[in-house]
């Protein structure tokens, strides 16, 4: 008689000497939500700090009981601030100052230590922007460049080309004064609420899942020159 014995998601996972023996160093261990169910499809980052990254920031993604484990060069010895996100359920990636405010979790890799295990929990959501992006003359799409400041702290800021797409949805930090700024090469930058005065300039402040939808219409003026030039094909 042969006996079929079905092992747990738990039970399947290597021990940490299994996996060292195989791959080096490694972080691993489990990402839950606030009530303590495990997180599918949750991407987890180790950021090295207090270094320049010259690579991919190490990464995995989460099995279907929260397990996740990143493999680590072996040269890569030092401080990791690990964090998850899921930004699909709108949880951003809290290995971002920004998102984070500083407040993730470390672990430190030595030749002596090369191993570290974590505890990770989502949460809050972030408010939600969503609308869309466009010339306020013509009405045609634009792709600018955006930048979030955090009024409190305009040291802790977020800003990228290609962030903001003619249709978008961009996630900001709950319950926090954010600061928003639109660029783009032939129109006057444009500040939250919707203004080209930057004294007029308003932050936007959202619970944990709120959305809000603001559209952007950008004033063309071809001599302005922001330092955000268009991409390519965008309009």
């Amino acid at each position: 008689m042969i006996l079929a014995i079905a092992l747990s998601p738990w039970s399947q996972r290597p021990s940490a000497n299994d996996v060292a023996d195989r791959e080096g160093s490694f972080i691993d261990g489990v990402v839950t939500y606030q009530n303590l169910t495990p997180v599918k499809g949750a991407t987890v980052s180790a950021e090295p700090l207090g270094r320049a990254m010259g690579a991919i920031t190490p990464h995995a993604e989460t099995d279907q009981s929260g397990y996740f484990v990143i493999h680590i060069s072996r040269s890569w010895f030092g401080k990791f601030a690990v964090a998850a996100m899921k930004e699909d359920e709108d949880y951003p990636d809290m290995v971002k100052q920004f998102y984070s405010d500083g407040k993730f979790v470390t672990v430190t890799l030595t030749p002596r230590h090369p191993h570290a295990t974590v505890t990770l929990r989502l949460g809050p959501r972030a408010g939600v922007l969503v609308g869309t992006v466009a010339d306020a003359v013509s009405q045609v799409p634009l792709s600018p460049c955006v930048e979030f400041r955090r009024a409190a702290e305009p040291g802790n800021f977020m800003s990228a080309s290609g962030l903001v797409k003619p249709r978008y949805k961009l996630l900001i930090p709950p319950d926090a004064e954010i600061l928003m700024k639109i660029s783009l090469d032939g129109y006057k930058t444009w500040y939250y609420p919707g203004t080209v005065d930057k004294t007029a300039a308003k932050s936007v402040r959202l619970a944990p899942g709120e959305n809000k939808s603001v559209d952007i219409r950008l004033e063309p003026d071809a001599k302005l020159k922001t330092g955000c030039p268009a991409p390519l094909n965008s309009r």
